[in-house]
């Protein structure tokens, strides 16, 4: 009868972690815990100062430089955003986009993606920066995991810059934001 005992209290243990949920991790870190220890442990980073939403850093990212800005609620990290240098070339700004969506393909898998210009633009028409701030094409792809969503877009900045931002968020610490 012990045994019997012991063995349903050992599934019943086994259960209960592996109902566990996991984080979503930036940079091999979970997005989990207070801020200071998650941007302590965030190695190439120098912390550049805070705000309202967060700590801002800088450093490099899929080898590029980049800002970080760390989002907490409650006293723990549920989000990081990302983003990368404001680029005034269309080519330039897409050929940073294109190379972090194939590092986060190569991590998360294929993305859900919108990849576009309104009609009747159209790449290649030199205009590209324009539309992008008439809100007139989208590149964005999303992927999403059962710890949380990455979302990579390129985003208007400015007059006729852009800029490629990713987006990293837990699903678990987000959650206590609601």
């Amino acid at each position: 009868m012990r045994h019997i005992l012991t063995l349903a209290a050992c599934l019943l243990l086994c259960a209960g972690l592996g109902a566990q949920e996991e984080h979503l991790r930036f940079n091999g870190i979970p997005l989990d815990g207070p801020v200071d220890a998650f941007t302590a442990s965030l190695e190439g980073f120098e912390v550049l100062g805070s705000n309202d939403f967060g700590v801002i850093l800088k450093g490099t990212l899929a080898g590029r430089s980049c800002k970080l800005l760390v989002k907490s609620a409650g006293g723990s990290v549920y989000g990081v955003d990302a983003t990368f240098p404001i680029r005034n070339d269309w080519s330039v700004c897409k050929g940073d986009y294109l190379a972090v969506q194939k590092e986060l393909t190569a991590v998360y898998g294929r993305p859900k993606k919108i990849e576009k210009f309104d009609h009747p633009f159209r790449e290649g028409d030199h205009c590209e920066l324009r539309h992008l701030n008439m809100g007139l094409c989208k590149w964005l792809s999303d992927y999403v995991t059962p710890e949380g969503s990455v979302s990579l877009r390129i985003q208007p900045v400015i007059v006729n810059n852009g800029q490629v931002v990713v987006s990293f968020e837990d699903k678990q610490n987000a959650s206590l934001l609601n």
